[in-house]
C-alpha cells in the first residue's frame, strides 16, 4: 500500500512541476531535470535559475486534502544525507491553490536556521521543530506558508 501511495504521489508532484514551468514558459526557456538530478541534486526545473518545487501536501497521513497553509522542509533525507534544502537548487517554489511563492535558498536556510535554532526533536510533524520519521534517518520541519510568503523574492499566480 505505501508503494502504491509513493508512485502517485510521484506523479502528481511531477504534474505540479509540469504546471509551474508552464506558467514560467511564458517568460523562460524551461527545462527538466533529470531522475538523476532530481534525486541527487535535488531541483526541478531550471531557467537561469535553478528551482525545486515542492506540491502542497497533507500534514497528517489521515488529512484527506492538502494544506496550503504549511509546507514541509527537508533538512536530512531519508537516507541521512543532506537534505533537499541544501541541494543545488537556487530557489524553491512552494505550491499554493493559486499561486506558487517563490524564496531563495539563501534566505530559506537563514529562516530555517533562525526558527530551528533549539533543535528541538519532537514525535510527531510539528512547527518548527526537529521531525524524523520512524525506521528512517530524515530530518523535516514544519513551517507556515504566511512565513515563507514574508521571505520572498516572488508569488507566480498559477
Amino acid at each position: 500500500m505505501e508503494e502504491m501511495d509513493h508512485y502517485n504521489n510521484v506523479k502528481k508532484f511531477a504534474e505540479v512541476e509540469r504546471k509551474f514551468a508552464g506558467a514560467l514558459d511564458m517568460f523562460n526557456k524551461v527545462s527538466f531535470s533529470n531522475r538523476d538530478q532530481d534525486v541527487y541534486e535535488h531541483w526541478d526545473v531550471k531557467i537561469d535559475i535553478k528551482i525545486d518545487v515542492k506540491a502542497m501536501r497533507r500534514i497528517n497521513r489521515e488529512d484527506l486534502e492538502p494544506n496550503e497553509n504549511f509546507h514541509y522542509v527537508e533538512i536530512k533525507n531519508v537516507h541521512g544525507n543532506k537534505g533537499w534544502l541544501y541541494g543545488d537548487a537556487d530557489y524553491f517554489a512552494f505550491e499554493m491553490k493559486d499561486y506558487y511563492v517563490m524564496v531563495s535558498k539563501i534566505k530559506l536556510q537563514a529562516m530555517i536556521a533562525d526558527k530551528c535554532k533549539n533543535k528541538i526533536k519532537c514525535a510527531k510533524p510539528t512547527l518548527y521543530q526537529l521531525y524524523s520519521r520512524e525506521g528512517r534517518n530524515d530530518m523535516i520541519t514544519l513551517v507556515k506558508t504566511v512565513d515563507l510568503i514574508f521571505i520572498s523574492d516572488k508569488m507566480i499566480e498559477k
